[in-house]
């Protein structure tokens, strides 16, 4: 092994680029962030070009450093955010901003699907459910909606098959990004031309699909040119964030378990074979002859962003002062004044994922008194993203899944209070790990099988998957979590139909005064 590895992950909010050595050595990462454009709500795109770019920034500025290095790649693995629906025409050229797996407008496309061919013919062939957070829906409500567009599409790509485009010319479909689109047969892993026909969806825009480390090209003279890197690196097909993550964090066999914490929670759980789910999401592992059952949780992190940006200005204020991180600041006021607070939150602002499915779901701060702080509510949307992964982890184990531990990652971990709270809401422990890159270790690793530079990550894993601290339930306030969460759980079901009745009011009329 004389090469060095690019590992990339595409987040909702930047690309983030790590470069390691030939031991795995962590060296650097570069990251940029771009915009998400929220159109109304449930409406959510980016611009796919934004993603190049920002990948270029991290390569330009890897290389002022690592020139030499960089010189040696050995291979370059992508992982994204998913499902993404990127329709391309024939010049390569995106058509229209691509829509993310926060889009819930296909909505609209969700009731001619569950009659045509009906879920449970869906979840046999696909593994999953009909839902808007699927491409299928997606691709159809460009077909309803977007005439103009939709005859005009060449290839679908995701948002890592986009760069994997840009760097290599190349339309592809990593294995764990296929699976994700609603429209892939998990016994036959071939795109299911019953879907496809059934639902008017041409196989021909649908890229040929690879295993996460199969190499599907390499970096061109032309994409050289742009990024600095030299051509003729193979590029491998990628995967999912998700499988990254859970690849780096050593989710390797049934029933070992991590939770990342970003933008959105994601609790991932290791499987023998691909499952079929109804209310989770089964998705294909990075290692081949692996899978995952995930939990996906919309806006947990987004969330406690919401309430900095929005109600948070204190904190900013302070955090410019004394050089204190604003969600440290959060955590010291959640601490010292919710601990006993009665008040609940519904964690739900962008809709929900699993395990509810509930586009029209939204936020809701429940028991709000002239008493309430801002720290009783900093600690209720820390408890509300706890009890959010309870519910998924109460599914999974209904399901015939067990998990003793948990392995928390992503910008979440970072926070001992919230550590506390999930661990005593679970009522199991919580086990932070050190230096988690958020998959970009895992797809270092991808990335080396696909050169044929490793053969196995088991033994890499076992020198960097190094524990820091685990938190363990606390009786009082595990008591305390459990009598509020059943009031979370309620409350929901109390006000599910109004959610959908406030979904079909129509936008309130403003009145100059």
């Amino acid at each position: 092994m004389t090469g060095y590895y690019l590992g990339v992950d595409i987040g909702t909010t930047n690309v983030k680029t790590a470069l390691y050595d030939n031991d795995f050595n962590f060296l650097a990462e570069e990251s940029c962030e771009y915009d998400t454009i929220y159109l109304k709500p449930g409406w959510v795109e980016q611009n796919p070009r934004s993603w190049w770019d920002a990948f270029c920034s991290d390569v330009k500025s890897l290389k002022g450093c690592f020139p030499d290095e960089l010189r040696r790649l050995g291979g370059i693995c992508i992982s994204s955010h998913a499902p993404a629906v990127v329709p391309m025409d024939e010049r390569g050229e995106p058509l229209r901003n691509a829509l993310i797996w926060m889009d819930r407008r296909s909505e609209t496309s969700i009731p001619y699907m569950r009659e045509n061919p009906g879920n449970s013919v869906v979840q046999k062939i696909t593994g999953n459910r009909i839902d808007p957070y699927y491409s299928s829906a997606k691709l159809l409500w460009i077909k309803n909606e977007e005439p103009h567009i939709w005859t005009k599409i060449h290839c679908v790509l995701q948002a890592n098959s986009y760069l994997n485009y840009c760097l290599t010319g190349e339309c592809s479909n990593d294995q764990a990004h296929a699976g994700l689109t609603g429209l892939f047969d998990i016994e036959t892993e071939q795109w299911s031309s019953l879907l496809c026909r059934v639902w008017g969806i041409p196989e021909r825009i649908l890229p040929p699909v690879s295993p996460s480390s199969e190499i599907i090209g390499s970096v061109t003279e032309k994409a050289s040119s742009q990024t600095g890197l030299p051509p003729g690196v193979p590029v491998m097909a990628g995967t999912v964030d998700a499988s990254a993550a859970a690849l780096e964090a050593g989710v390797l066999e049934p029933g070992e378990a991590l939770e990342t914490t970003g933008t959105s929670s994601v609790l991932m759980i290791g499987c023998k074979d691909m499952p079929r789910t109804d209310t989770l999401v089964a998705l294909y592992h990075a290692l081949q002859d692996k899978a995952l059952l995930i939990g996906p949780i919309s806006s947990t992190g987004s969330s406690l962003k919401w309430f900095r940006d929005t109600l948070g200005r204190a904190e900013c204020e302070d955090a410019d002062e004394t050089g204190v991180a604003p969600y440290a600041i959060m955590d010291r006021e959640a601490s010292v004044a919710g601990g006993s607070s009665n008040l609940i939150f519904l964690p739900y602002m962008a809709g929900e994922r699993a395990p509810l499915w509930d586009t029209d779901a939204r936020g809701v701060f429940f028991g709000l008194t002239l008493g309430t702080s801002r720290g009783n509510m900093i600690r209720a949307i820390l408890e509300g993203g706890a009890f959010a992964l309870r519910h998924n982890i109460e599914e999974a184990e209904n399901a015939g899944h067990t998990i003793s531990r948990i392995t928390a990652a992503g910008g979440g971990a970072g926070s001992d209070l919230w550590l506390q709270i999930k661990a005593s809401a679970l009522g199991i422990p919580v086990i932070r790990m050190r230096n988690s890159s958020s998959g970009a270790l895992g797809n270092a690793l991808v990335a080396a099988m696909g050169s044929g530079d490793l053969k196995s990550p088991e033994s890499v894993l076992k020198r960097f998957l190094v524990y820091e601290k685990t938190f363990e339930p606390d009786d009082l306030l595990q008591n305390h979590l459990d009598k509020k969460y059943q009031l979370f759980r309620n409350l929901y079901e109390h006000t599910r139909e109004d959610f959908k009745t406030m979904a079909r009011m129509t936008q309130p009329v403003y009145v100059k005064e």
